[in-house]
């Protein structure tokens, strides 16, 4: 059994011009956001063995947040440079290429390419766009990564972030 959880990094700041969008950070409601869904991802008990995040900014805040409510060690938290706005089979071959040891692995990257990676994957009923800050899991009937696909799915949960969060702020 294989699980990818996947996750759309929470909000960000987007109205400052003389930002690159590699270096957008995550606003208020973003870091509040990761918290809260870092949180549920414990209560849920999908702690992942290994969390790859892409390089810019609010992904790696993200996953900053998301690792230490995990209580994930620093070794567990890679920043791959080729998720920063990839595409859902480039995500899907990186997924595919994971280790035999990594049972669960988390990937905190961008839309479009998570959300089309989630459509993908689950059945076509069930498939919808994650909000900011949302997360995916999805088990596979899989003895290695590289036979993860849509017919070897077994499960879905997905969950979004609380849409009220003055007690986080």
């Amino acid at each position: 059994m294989k699980r990818l959880t996947l996750m759309r990094h929470a909000d960000a700041r987007w109205n400052d011009p003389a930002l690159p969008d590699l270096e957008r950070p995550l606003n208020r409601r973003g870091a509040a956001a990761a918290e809260a869904m870092a949180r549920r991802l414990l209560a849920l008990e999908l702690v992942p063995d290994l969390l790859l995040a892409s390089p810019a900014r609010r992904t790696r805040q993200t996953a900053e947040i998301v690792a230490r409510e995990l209580s994930l060690a620093p070794r567990r938290v890679v920043h791959e440079e080729t998720l920063y706005l990839a595409s859902a089979p480039d995500m899907l071959e990186l997924a595919q290429r994971t280790g035999p040891r990594i049972a669960h692995l988390l990937i905190i990257a961008h839309n479009p390419g998570v959300s089309e990676l989630v459509q993908l994957l689950m059945p076509k009923e069930e498939a919808q766009a994650l909000a900011a800050g949302a997360v995916c899991s999805i088990a596979f009937n899989a003895p290695q990564w590289s036979a993860i696909g849509p017919a070897a799915v077994t499960g879905v949960q997905c969950e979004k972030p609380p849409s009220r969060l003055f007690g986080l702020l």
